[in-house]
């Protein structure tokens, strides 16, 4: 939109048109710091008593605050049953966490779950087998 202001024309310009809707950019003069990422297994009583694995895979202290999480079950991406938080803010850092939550059918059916968080910084991978679970 183009508007007179005294002797000069000024404009207004969404920066949504420019980034899109998803972008996240992220001005700093801190350096990047990595996550570190825990994570953890399905607990016996809930395979027990729900029939159900949740995994939760945490991440504490990491900037700046975006991250991507990919759980793998033997290699392969599982895209459901996942919920990712959005990363808060703690004083200069960020943490998040991210839950896998499967139906114990589907949690026998792979030895070993991953937790794939990449970070402008770095990509850490913890892995929980299946059977040390047991």
């Amino acid at each position: 939109m183009l508007r007179r202001v005294g002797r000069f024309l000024s404009c207004c310009v969404s920066l949504w048109f420019v980034f899109g809707g998803g972008t996240h950019m992220t001005v700093t003069g801190q350096p990047a710091v990595p996550p570190v990422v825990s994570l953890f297994p399905p607990s016996q009583e809930e395979l027990k008593s729900k029939n159900k694995a949740t995994l939760a895979c945490l991440m504490d202290g990491f900037h700046p605050g975006v991250v991507q999480v990919e759980w793998l079950g033997d290699g392969r991406t599982i895209s459901s049953g996942v919920e990712t938080t959005k990363p808060i803010k703690q004083g200069d850092k960020y943490i998040a966490s991210s839950y896998l939550t499967l139906s114990r059918s589907e949690w026998e059916a792979n030895e070993s779950y991953t937790c794939k968080v990449t970070h402008e910084s770095k990509t850490i991978e913890k892995v929980v087998s299946r059977l040390a679970c047991s």
